[in-house]
């Protein structure tokens, strides 16, 4: 029987056809389906946010309303509609669209026109519709708005972007941005919960509560809670811009109904007719009401919109009840629309808090899936612009306003207190001409002379700054940017490994320094990542076909032998084959980029910066070019000239010095202008490429969590090598697997192996072998077809003695990911440097070649063994050692002072010091004290403390 017909039976590995195909790398007519399915929740949800949602979180804006000379003034946003990015208007340009690479490379935000319709009235009559623009809003790539939506990927190349661009991101200042999904309480559901830190709301609370998040469909979300209180009443709380209020359950109830109470108490108790706890609970909570007066529910809501309209900043000619309603409307239960449906659901809430309180519900488990949701990108930013347009709410005392003439312009300015546009609706200034006023509490209207228009109101006040929106925004590293949610269906034969080691690759696969995009030349990133020689891996699951990952590989096919060779593959080490690494193994690069912007080196209005050079200029010694830039491939070293500008107005010529320490290739330099296209000369942005091949301390890890460190490149000629001489990459120390067991990688390796053999690539899914279909079985008969041992061992030699080891050796091809953990980042040594002023010890962090602290646990260790010597050393003499004149006598170390200079005419040139206290010189000797002590001993002499040292 043919030894290889058991595996040629089997379903085989697709071949590598696919990456020596003439078509392959040539863009496709329409982007890949699987990639764009990965960011589309986050492109769907900002879709609808920004077109029906936006529309529906308008409505649902009450009017600004306020009194002006005896008249009713109302502002009401009929509309709001975001452009997609285009250049201002003016702007010198020959394309109008703005494209995200430009916004990358420039550092600026990737934003388009946020404009409303306002219609304003005067005592209910409508006097016109002022079309505003409000200001900017971001736009997420790849959404309807942006202007590469639905682009072909040949049109995405031309645009300088990926081919498969996904989008869902935000680019804010040149950073790409995106909103994680977050997880929220289940929307309109009363959760039953149990608090301990309730008790702490006030006396006679307890831990018994019912919550809900209450969601309106243009997802205006409130937190509503009931607490159970020790008297079997129930307090309802909720929050109202940024405040918590407590208002007893009787009071919500009357108010938003006009049942008597017999039908309210019926609406209570109904299943329990019989508990007679609960009978007089709810009796005891209708007979609060009615202490206070309310009887009706007009007298109800009189009652609580007295108490409550100095918070609410509603209009004065409000009536009590009208503010009362307005309360309702925004804090109680805002998904249902009808006062009625709140009632009912105040009622089910307090029944299922009774029964709670009672033990007779358990309660919710708020970690259960059934009891929460997922709050989408798209969600949050609607959220946040409807938080941002009703600007015009302002806090009571914080409002001020001038007549100047009668409407259609009335004059008023409302500017942001930090100078930008405010987050959070309330905060103002008020001006007069060239000075600004703090905000006076109950301000008189008339009191100021303000300056401006209508439209200034809302230029002003509701611009939607990028700065402000970037606090709602995380950064998430390029990796490529939409593929971390999947990372873990790239982890070949994922079932065979323990889970932890599954979880340690998810986290590493960020980690790796990969191929993470084909636009290098058009990237700004402060830092990227680049491995020089990547490679397609011979073994890998099918979903690493299915998001076409060949595009962006992560790492390379390393022969690796499983064999405790030498000392220097102890704990997790490593060794790495040295001609291996001289072939390029694992060769990789960072791309830095530094933005030089000369107006922030003048002052504001001055432009007579430039890039250039100083003819004849001996510092430049033909390194720069006559644009005052490096050219393009010349590498630089510590201390070479970086750039060179001058001052047009002095003929003054500047010229900066490369300043790290780590030697660099410049890639490519941008000239950047401004948003305007009217920029001159001033700012550029040098992307620098520093070689990082790997060295030892290195990370490296396999595709199984199993991570190590390069701990010696070690000489091809005393490697150990196979019979027929091959000598592997990489040594893995056989202590790696035992506690581990991560098979999948033994698996992996002989996969690795019968695929090099024959030419082919295997399929890692996971759960696609079984016991009566090993992949044992599978692989080892490949292997045996090939002519090798059916395990995967084979006889090495030693490369030192030449003698044939006498144990068989695991040897085959396992992917490897090198890390972007580099001690090129990470090194930090020092031997003399900076010292602090004041306590003149060394002083600390990497980047200022400070040195690292030696703390009371590094002298404890040293103690335990006894190295008083070296501790005297570390801590004294390397740090601050200082030789002091102290007075024995008195024992003061701050008395004894140097006499003065002897006249120039003398012979004596001896001077002595003096104890200013026992005016004496006899009792002065010295002592090698830490200079830090003499530091602490005048802080104390200054808080009136005397130290006396008591000298032997």
């Amino acid at each position: 029987m043919d030894p290889g017909s058991r595996w040629r039976n089997l379903p085989s590995g697709p071949t590598l056809k696919h990456l020596t195909d003439p078509s392959y790398g040539i863009p496709r007519e329409q982007q890949k389906a699987a990639l764009q399915e990965l960011t589309r929740a986050h492109v769907e949800s900002f879709n609808y946010a920004v077109h029906e949602g936006l529309g529906l979180a308008v409505q649902a804006i009450p009017p600004f309303e306020f009194a002006f000379k005896d008249e009713r003034i109302s502002f009401t946003i009929l509309d709001a509609v975001i452009s997609p990015p285009t250049v201002p208007k003016g702007t010198i340009c020959k394309e109008v669209s703005v494209y995200p690479a430009e916004c990358r490379g420039r550092r600026s935000t990737y934003r388009g026109k946020l404009t409303a319709d306002i219609n304003w009235a005067v005592n209910g009559i409508s006097k016109g519709i002022i079309k505003q623009f409000l200001g900017y809003v971001p736009i997420m790539v790849k959404s309807k708005l942006c202007n590469l939506h639905s682009l072909p990927p040949k049109a995405l190349i031309e645009h300088h972007e990926e081919a498969e661009e996904m989008g869902g991101y935000f680019i804010i200042n040149g950073i790409e941005k995106v909103i994680r999904m977050l997880i929220m309480p289940r929307r309109n559901f009363p959760i039953a919960m149990i608090r301990p830190k309730w008790k702490t709301r006030g006396p006679g609370y307890t831990q018994y509560g019912v919550s809900m998040h209450c969601v309106r469909e243009e997802h205006s979300a409130v937190n509503m809670n009931l607490h159970y209180l020790e008297n079997g009443t129930v307090m309802l709380n909720f929050i109202y811009r940024k405040e918590l209020f407590f208002l007893p359950l009787g009071f919500a109830l009357k108010a938003l109904v006009s049942f008597s109470d017999y039908q309210i108490f019926q609406e209570l108790i109904k299943g329990k007719e019989d508990d007679s706890f609960l009978r007089n609970s709810v009796s005891q909570m209708l007979r609060i009401v009615m202490e206070e007066g309310c009887s009706t529910q007009k007298q109800v809501l009189n009652y609580l919109g007295e108490c409550f309209r100095v918070k609410l900043n509603v209009p004065d000619w409000y009536p009590n009840e009208q503010a009362a309603e307005f309360l309702f409307n925004q804090c109680i239960c805002i998904h249902l629309k009808s006062n009625t449906e709140k009632f009912y659901m105040l009622c089910l809430m307090t029944r299922k808090l009774f029964a709670l309180a009672k033990g007779e519900c358990m309660e919710d488990n708020p970690d259960s899936l059934v009891n929460q949701e997922v709050l989408t990108p798209g969600q949050l930013f609607l959220m946040f612009l409807k938080g941002s347009l009703p600007l015009m709410e302002l806090p009571t005392g914080h409002t001020v306003l001038r007549e100047k003439r009668i409407p259609p312009w009335m004059e008023v300015v409302l500017i942001p207190m930090t100078g930008k546009p405010s987050l959070y609706p309330g905060l103002f200034l008020f001006t007069t001409p060239c000075r600004l006023v703090r905000p006076v509490q109950n301000l008189e209207l008339g009191k100021e002379e303000l300056i401006g228009t209508m439209e200034q109101i809302f230029m002003n006040v509701a611009i939607f700054e990028d700065e402000v929106f970037a606090g709602v925004t995380t950064h998430q590293e390029l990796f490529p940017h939409s593929l971390l949610s999947v990372i873990a269906n790239f982890i070949p034969f994922s079932d065979h490994n323990q889970s932890p080691r599954n979880m340690y690759q998810c986290q590493m696969g960020k980690q790796t320094m990969g191929f993470p995009l084909l636009t290098y030349q058009d990237r700004s990133d402060n830092k990227l990542y680049r491995l020089q020689t990547p490679q397609s891996p011979l073994v890998r699951p099918s979903m690493y076909d299915y998001y076409d990952m060949d595009n962006y590989p992560i790492g390379t096919n390393a022969i690796v032998a499983v064999i405790s060779y030498t000392g220097y593959d102890m704990e997790d080490a490593m060794i790495v084959n040295k001609a291996s690494w001289e072939r390029g193994f694992a060769h990789g690069s960072v791309y830095k980029s530094e933005f030089i912007d000369l107006s922030e080196k003048i002052k504001q209005g001055d432009s007579s910066l430039v890039f250039g050079i100083k003819p004849g200029d001996p510092r430049v010694l033909q390194k720069l070019d006559d644009d005052g830039l490096p050219f393009i491939g010349a590498k630089l070293q510590y201390g070479d000239p970086y750039y060179s500008y001058l001052n047009l107005n002095t003929g003054e010529s500047f010229v900066m010095y490369y300043k790290s320490k780590e030697n660099c290739v410049v890639d490519n330099i941008k000239v950047c202008s401004n948003d305007t296209g009217s920029g001159k000369f001033k700012c550029v942005c040098i992307t620098m490429r520093v070689p990082r091949n790997p060295t030892i301390g290195d990370k490296f890890a396999s595709r199984h969590g199993q991570k190590g460190i390069l701990s010696r490149l070690w000489p091809a000629e005393d490697m150990p090598f196979t019979e027929s001489g091959m000598v592997p990459d990489i040594l893995f120390n056989p202590h790696g697997f035992p506690s581990r067991m991560t098979i999948g990688m033994l698996i992996e390796s002989m996969a690795g192996k019968s695929a090099a053999l024959h030419g082919l690539c295997h399929d890692a899914t996971p759960f696609i072998f079984s016991e009566e279909n090993s992949a044992l079985q599978y692989f080892g008969e490949m292997l045996k077809a090939a002519g090798y041992n059916f395990y995967g061992t084979e006889r090495l030699y030693s490369g030192i003695s030449g003698l044939e080891l006498e144990a068989d050796i695991f040897i085959g091809v396992v992917y490897y990911q090198r890390l972007r953990h580099m001690v090129s980042d990470k090194f930090q040594v020092r031997t003399t440097g900076a010292r602090d002023r004041v306590t003149n010890q060394p002083i600390g962090g990497r980047n200022v070649q400070g040195g690292i602290r030696f703390g009371e646990m590094e002298r404890d260790a040293l103690l335990a063994h006894g190295t008083s010597f070296l501790l005297h050393d570390r801590l004294f003499n390397c740090s601050d050692r200082s030789v002091a004149h102290v007075c024995v006598k008195c024992g003061s170390l701050l008395s004894p002072l140097l006499e003065k200079p002897p006249p120039s005419w003398s012979a004596m040139r001896n001077r002595k010091y003096n104890c200013t206290l026992c005016n004496r010189s006899d009792t002065i000797d010295t002592v090698s004290v830490p200079y830090v002590f003499r530091y602490f001993v005048a802080e104390l002499a200054a808080m009136n403390i005397k130290v006396k040292l008591d000298v032997v």
